[in-house]
């Protein structure tokens, strides 16, 4: 009876134990396996020629660099030591000396003398460029009235007069653009120190000192008015000469000399 019921047992526990286990869809099939996409990238074998020419090209630019770095420091170099010896002779942003070689003697130079507008306004444009710094230009425009220097070599005394003097000019950074406008009117006076003569540009110096300003300037920003006194270029101590009727004045500094011509006794006075 026992052996009975063990059999028993054990034959009921099989159909159970196998509905526990989930049956599979006869129906459904299981999807095949994708295909891989992926291609292997054909690498491209080394062209020795093309990297003899690549490292070529390369061995060059920085040779290239190298020479133009030395370049600069042999520049620098040269600069430095002509600054110090320019230092030690009291020659430091001193010009070179470019007027006529050529000159009459000096006893052409008493009488008065109009001053070519375009030396004026350009130092005066040269002046506010440096004052504007970088990155603003400055182009000169209409120049008007005249500036005089009345030489008197015996009474050792030069006589600048501003006759209604006007310069204008345009003041431009990037795409910014302003009108600069400046008057002059007045009499400066000059004390001639020392006044020599000779053959060569070198041996002609004049040695001036300004010793009276009764000049009265304005000055146009955009059509405002700047209340800031305009600070005027002005004869310097330099050399001088007088070639084909033409005075020539240069200060120590001035890469261009200012140019005269004689006032007619014709003229009225301005």
């Amino acid at each position: 009876m026992r052996l009975l019921t063990l059999a028993l047992g054990a034959s009921l526990t099989l159909p159970l134990a196998a509905q526990d286990k989930p049956a599979g869809d006869p129906g459904k099939k299981t999807p095949p396996p994708v295909p891989s996409t992926t291609k292997a990238i054909p690498r491209s074998k080394p062209d020795p020629e093309k990297t003899a020419r690549d490292f070529k090209r390369a061995e060059q630019y920085r040779a290239e660099r190298l020479t133009a770095r030395k370049a600069r420091q042999a520049e620098a170099l040269r600069a430095a030591r002509e600054k110090a010896e320019a230092i030690k002779n009291g020659t430091l942003g001193v010009a070179k000396v470019v007027v006529p070689a050529e000159s009459s003697s000096d006893d052409k130079l008493p009488g008065t003398w109009i001053l070519q507008s375009e030396s004026l306004g350009r130092s005066l444009t040269e002046q506010f460029q440096k004052a504007a710094g970088r990155g603003m230009s400055f182009t000169l425009g209409k120049l008007s009235g005249d500036y005089l220097a009345e030489i008197n070599p015996e009474k050792s005394k030069i006589t600048i007069h501003w006759k209604e003097w006007k310069m204008e000019s345009v003041a431009k950074r990037d795409e910014f653009k302003a009108t600069l406008a400046v008057s002059v009117t007045g009499k400066q006076e000059y004390k001639v120190v020392k006044l020599t003569s000779g053959e060569t540009p070198g041996s002609r110096k004049i040695l001036l000192e300004l010793t009276q300003d009764d000049t009265k300037s304005q000055s146009f920003f955009q059509g405002t008015k700047i209340r800031s006194k305009v600070d005027l270029p002005g004869l310097t101590s330099g050399h001088w000469s007088i070639s084909e009727g033409v005075l020539h004045l240069q200060g120590t500094k001035q890469k261009v000399p200012w140019q005269f011509t004689r006032k007619s006794e014709d003229d009225p006075e301005g």
